[in-house]
């Protein structure tokens, strides 16, 4: 709003005269902007007689959107600015609000306890009754549990043409909570999967590592796959409450970007051949609370970096001591929690015996450098910039930690986050030092 000072000696007439249209105008700009803002909808939508999803609509035209969140839940602030701005791209979306209507908490495994053939129903009732067509977008692990319910959809709606493809933003396919000495595996899904997707991948995520893996899987099984790398953004960036400036810069581009994968989908056909799965095994344990045993105990793979300073470290020059050798990176928010105890644990041993390493995976050096400006590490901190070390040493998580023993062989390892000066893990460590 402007607010115009007039001369007092003016007269009252000229005052009326200009005052007058400035109010009509202002208060017709005010019409105008009233009737741009999408005010959401709310729907219960009935799949059968003991289930019904709350659906928030926003938008009335163009063809319909199901949003299907991350495992994490709805950011309500969030995914209502986000999803407001995409209307406003001539499209209509249904945001389902699945933990609510299930009444199951959020968290990594909370999409196992949803029942596929559920949302399969969904996805039917959410074709347009006009000749709109349906998309499907999805993020994290609701992607898994979004193509496990259109591969059963398809098995028995009457209504295929009418869906024209799936969005999908950092998706998690992983089987499983990842195992010691394992490679990346996929659920089987991934293979029956025909469809026009769009994969939305932040630079700053394990995932990104394993991108060009996941493409050839669903290529491979007849997908056509389209591909875009956010850069300077973790996953949940568009909706993380924690999300760093940039990232929040970078989150208004969104729903431009969507509208432009849906033009491109919306080109796209892909005729679906092969035979749908009945039933798919679902299950996500729990993350173990302390070190695992690795299989074998291999011979650690080679290892020679530089520090943020140049100096050079090599795994071989290092045997007869016991390397504690992490994997992490300055976005990783269980990474840089465990920082400190890492520390500790480098002081509760000789450095004749034991070193604590830890490896940045995919950052320049300045990234670190200003990192560490805020952060103390008490240990060195090798760059691994062009992070080929990923697939070298299998690392599915972020962070990700082996013990190596005195000959060079890879003893215990953990992925996640944990508390190095534990009495526990300690105990367990010195037993490497001290076999």
């Amino acid at each position: 709003m402007f607010i115009f000072f007039l001369n007092t000696k003016q007269s009252s007439h000229m005052t009326r005269q200009i005052v007058a249209p400035i109010i009509l105008i202002w208060l017709t700009n005010l019409q105008l902007s009233f009737a741009d803002v999408t005010v959401p909808e709310y729907i219960e939508l009935t799949l059968n007689e003991n289930t019904a999803i709350s659906i928030t609509k926003f938008g009335e035209s163009g063809d319909r959107i199901l949003w299907i969140p991350t495992e994490y839940g709805i950011n309500k602030e969030k995914h209502y600015d986000l999803l407001t701005s995409l209307s406003g791209f001539k499209h209509e979306v249904w945001l389902a609000n699945l933990h609510e209507s299930y009444f199951i908490p959020s968290g990594r495994s909370s999409y196992t306890k949803v029942p596929v053939d559920d949302i399969a129903e969904l996805i039917e009732k959410s074709i347009p009754a006009d000749e709109r067509k349906l998309f499907i977008a999805s993020t994290g692990r609701g992607a898994a549990l979004s193509l496990m319910a259109i591969n059963r959809w398809q098995s028995i709606t009457s209504n295929i043409n009418k869906f024209a493809g799936v969005i999908m933003i950092h998706p998690n396919f992983q089987a499983d909570t990842p195992a010691p000495g394992t490679a990346m595996q996929y659920l089987p899904i991934i293979d029956s999967t025909q469809l026009p997707i769009f994969i939305l991948q932040p630079e700053k995520s394990n995932k990104y590592w394993y991108l060009t893996e996941l493409v050839d899987s669903l290529s491979d099984a007849g997908s056509q796959v389209y591909t875009k790398v956010i850069q300077q953004v973790s996953d949940g960036y568009h909706v993380r409450p924690d999300a760093t400036d940039t990232e929040i810069q970078l989150a208004k581009n969104l729903p431009r970007q969507i509208k432009a994968a849906i033009n491109l989908l919306t080109k796209t056909k892909v005729v679906a051949d092969k035979k749908h799965i009945d039933s798919e095994t679902w299950t996500i344990t729990a993350v173990p609370e302390l070190l695992q045993i690795y299989p074998e105990n291999p011979p650690a793979p080679a290892l020679a970096l530089q520090d943020i300073e140049g100096k050079r470290y090599n795994l071989k020059d290092h045997q007869g001591k016991v390397i504690v050798l992490n994997f992490w990176a300055t976005w990783c928010p269980p990474c840089v929690e465990e920082i400190p105890s890492l520390g500790r644990l480098q002081k509760a041993f000789s450095k004749d015996d034991l070193l604590v390493w830890s490896v940045d995976i995919g950052e320049s050096k300045n990234e670190v450098e200003k990192f560490l400006n805020n952060v103390q590490a008490n240990f060195p901190v090798l760059l691994n910039s062009e992070g080929d070390m990923v697939k070298q040493w299998q690392i599915i998580a972020f962070p990700t930690t082996f013990i190596i023993d005195r000959h060079g062989n890879i003893k215990l390892t953990y992925f996640g986050g944990l508390e190095w000066d534990n009495p526990v893990v300690i105990k367990q460590i010195q037993a490497v030092v001290d076999p």
